[in-house]
């Protein structure tokens, strides 16, 4: 019983802490291509943002909720497939963290 509550747990806050990378992400995204120091490399984001940025960061909101919703009602039948990917999901997330942290370092010193 343990167990269970604990994996449940587990996807619950890793859903939780997706969502705010995706929003940190999203947020830090827009401000830098507002500056001039970055380009989205994404085509399909690019023109989201292009179109409309709140669009764009409606739907990168929806699509990491609609990741922590499909791991939710999967947990039960593929326990490893659902811990390989949030932690993909996780690694995925940290490499594009640090890819905004050094963009931000060499703007900031541009300025």
């Amino acid at each position: 019983m343990l167990n269970f509550w604990s994996r449940d747990k587990a996807i619950i806050v890793s859903s939780i802490v997706f969502l705010i990378l995706s929003l940190l992400d999203g947020t830090l995204t827009l401000w830098g291509l507002g500056q001039g120091a970055i380009e989205e490399v994404n085509p399909v984001m690019r023109w989201l943002i292009e179109e409309n940025p709140i669009v764009f960061m409606t739907v990168k909101l929806s699509l990491t909720v609609m990741l922590g919703f499909v791991l939710w009602e999967i947990r039960d039948r593929s326990r490893k497939f659902v811990a390989c990917s949030m932690w993909l999901v996780l690694i995925v997330y940290a490499a594009v963290m640090v890819l905004h942290i050094g963009w931000v370092m060499l703007y900031d010193q541009r300025i």
